[in-house]
């Protein structure tokens, strides 16, 4: 074969190398993106001791769980959360109520849905927070039967019951369908849920027939 042949052979096999060469890196740079995605939504591990929200301190419906010799996974955007109730959804630091996965609650979500907020389960008086906002029911009323909260701002209600009846708080405007509570006779539960942006008056009642008719009402003052 001479130097002409030789260098024809040569420029054929160039271009589609040249091609080859450049899918490869195009799929390199999409790995390398994906996998930097990836990064940016799973979950890390932190020691038991470095966690900002203990285990026993989130939701029952918590996906988080236990890993090896004491480690506590979580995700990164609750490492600096808080709570302020035992089994309550926890706080970042701007104030937004997150969901035990990683993202905003949602008021209008679904009841009990993962979405959201979660009632805690039954709770001493001596766990609740000095910021709650406590409201009893007994005999047919609700105490206080009005409460003023800030727009926007992560709060977290009480109730107790002290008397011998099964209720179920819950508010009438459907942009608070999912803050719900079902309680026991003599028994305190708590949620937390940002107060809704938009100023005004929200009634609050409850479910359990024959109760608002006798009184259970009140409502919540956004100002």
């Amino acid at each position: 074969m001479d130097n002409q042949e030789m260098s024809d052979s040569s420029g054929k096999y160039k271009k589609p190398l040249a091609i080859i060469g450049s899918l490869l890196i195009i799929a390199l740079i999409v790995v390398a993106a994906l996998m930097s995605n990836k990064d940016k939504n799973e979950k890390v591990v932190v020691e038991y001791n470095d966690a900002d929200v203990p285990l026993d301190a989130l939701p029952y419906s918590s996906t988080v769980v236990p890993g090896e010799e004491g480690e506590l996974i979580i995700p990164e955007v609750l490492q600096t959360a808080v709570v302020t109730v035992p089994g309550a959804n926890p706080i970042i630091p701007d104030g937004t109520v997150m969901t035990v996965s990683g993202s905003p609650v949602q008021n209008d979500a679904a009841p009990l849905s993962a979405d959201a907020p979660q009632q805690t389960p039954p709770i001493a008086p001596e766990q609740l927070s000095a910021s709650a906002i406590n409201l009893t029911v007994s005999g047919g009323i609700w105490t206080p039967a009005e409460f003023t909260v800030k727009a926007g701002a992560p709060i977290t209600l009480a109730l107790t019951v002290d008397d011998d009846n099964h209720h179920f708080f819950l508010f009438n405007d459907p942009s608070l369908q999912a803050v719900v509570v079902g309680l026991s006779p003599h028994e305190t539960r708590a949620l937390t849920f940002n107060a809704p942006e938009q100023v005004g008056e929200y009634s609050f009642s409850c479910n359990v027939p024959g109760h608002a008719d006798r009184g259970e009402k009140g409502k919540m003052l956004v100002r």
